[in-house]
């Protein structure tokens, strides 16, 4: 760290700031949003009903091992609500710290350290939506991606492999990040194979014991007025029955040929950029992902400030700051068009063959 810089004491301090408008942030997000149907189906989970949760819930499209979790955290005050916010917000520090950590500079760490705490700064705030809105298991799957990310670029392609498993198994839209486990050795299907392992575990029961499960996961999504479907004339009556399987596909292909590209660091940013643009829904929750997936950038380029991560942040505007659905749901366009460009023409990172990130502070 440089001697003498006048905002040193900040900059050590980054993390205290980050977890402070975190918090706040989380007191005033959401309003326990859908975790109380994540209690009720964990608890059915675990109940009589077993496997066949997602047939008598099927308004909950989210993995079994976040049913799990949610019943754990119903036995916290308020049926888990305040327990699940308080580990959503860690879940965005560690985001934060992993990111700084797989991008910190041997030299000129005040300045870094400067950058992490306002692209920290931004993450946490639209973070809080996550746990405002009772979304842990988003929250988990997104964090389980930087996780395999950092391992990655370790040169740790089975640990990858574990943390993409177990996202999906949080969270069934968690397998777009598959590729990143092919990342290190894209010859080698021992990690992807691992992964698919790891998510079998909790997804069979329930597959086998009830056929219908899959079925009953597909999401009833209203069309939201400022989505980019919406902007492109498409309505709740015209939405093809095979959107979903065409924005899976979407996500995967950008994020293989991003992998084979050899360019990891983008992976996250534009599958969901992806996802984004061709989800009907625009639910602000699906902010956080594409920041932290952004933050990266910003810290590999080493900027004075997160230029990057404030725009996105900007672009998936509230209906407060951008009134106009048409002016959101271009904002939105323009935002995901922009990172999937910018993933596959920005300068190719180093990965684990060259380059270790660092692992103490």
């Amino acid at each position: 760290m440089q001697n003498g810089h006048p905002l040193e004491r900040v900059a050590q301090w980054r993390y205290v700031v980050i977890a402070a408008v975190s918090l706040t942030a989380g007191v005033v997000s959401g309003g326990r949003g859908d975790w109380d149907q994540f209690v009720d189906a964990g608890r059915s989970m675990l109940g009589p009903i077993g496997v066949h949760v997602y047939v008598v819930h099927r308004d909950v499209q989210t993995g079994p091992l976040s049913l799990f979790i949610a019943s754990l955290l119903s036995h916290t005050p308020r049926d888990g609500f305040v327990f699940e916010t308080i580990v959503c917000a860690g879940l965005g520090l560690l985001v934060v710290r992993l990111h700084e950590l797989t991008t910190r500079p041997a030299r000129g760490r005040t300045d870094f350290e400067l950058l992490v705490l306002c692209g920290g700064v931004i993450l946490a705030y639209t973070w809080a939506k996550l746990g405002g809105y009772g979304h842990l298991d988003d929250a988990i799957t997104l964090t389980a991606a930087v996780v395999a990310l950092y391992e990655v670029r370790a040169g740790r392609p089975l640990s990858a492999a574990v943390a993409i498993g177990i996202g999906i198994a949080t969270k069934p839209w968690g397998v777009i990040f598959l590729p990143l486990t092919l990342a290190s050795r894209p010859r080698d299907l021992r990690a992807p194979l691992i992964a698919g392992a790891v998510a079998a575990i909790a997804w069979l029961p329930f597959v086998i014991g009830e056929p219908d499960s899959l079925k009953a996961l597909r999401p009833t999504v209203d069309l939201a007025p400022d989505s980019v479907l919406a902007l492109f004339g498409l309505t709740d009556n015209s939405m093809p029955e095979w959107l979903r399987i065409a924005q899976l596909i979407g996500c995967l292909t950008v994020a293989l040929i991003l992998v084979l590209r050899g360019r990891p660091e983008s992976v996250i940013a534009a599958a969901l950029a992806v996802r984004i643009a061709t989800d009907p829904a625009t639910w602000s929750y699906y902010t956080p992902g594409l920041v932290a997936g952004v933050l990266i950038w910003d810290f590999l380029d080493r900027r004075r400030f997160p230029w990057i991560t404030f725009a996105v942040a900007v672009a998936l505007a509230p209906t407060w700051l951008v009134p106009s659905e048409t002016a959101r749901g271009a904002l939105r366009f323009l935002a995901a068009l922009a990172i999937v460009v910018w993933a596959f023409v920005r300068p190719v990172e180093a990965t684990a063959q060259d380059r270790q990130p660092a692992l103490t502070a």
